[in-house]
């Protein structure tokens, strides 16, 4: 049984993902041309400019897709979690390291 849910799981998540970069490829294959965008979707990724990639998703699936907002954002949501929550880390994470001493 857990390994049924486990297959389900990553399957779940498999077509999550697959629906959110389909998204984001629509929303940017409609502003450029696809080589493009395809350059620009995996800039965003090296370049860790995550937080444009929920909006993108939101695009794509509202005004290309044709999908309803409320659904649209539903798409983005997850995603937008990762993000407060990774950022939230790293915030928190220079807050804690201690002071360190410069040597003369």
């Amino acid at each position: 049984m857990r390994e049924a849910i486990s297959i389900s799981a990553i399957l779940i998540a498999f077509v999550y993902f697959i629906a959110f970069a389909a998204a984001v490829m629509a929303g940017l294959e409609r502003e450029m041309h696809w080589a493009i965008a395809l350059l620009a979707f995996a800039g965003f990724i090296l370049l860790r400019l995550w937080p444009a990639l929920p909006f993108l998703a939101w695009y794509g699936a509202d005004r290309v897709f044709g999908w309803p907002w409320w659904l649209a954002i539903l798409l983005a949501t997850p995603v937008c979690i990762y993000i407060a929550s990774y950022y939230w880390t790293r915030l928190t994470d220079y807050f804690r390291r201690p002071i360190q001493k410069q040597e003369s």
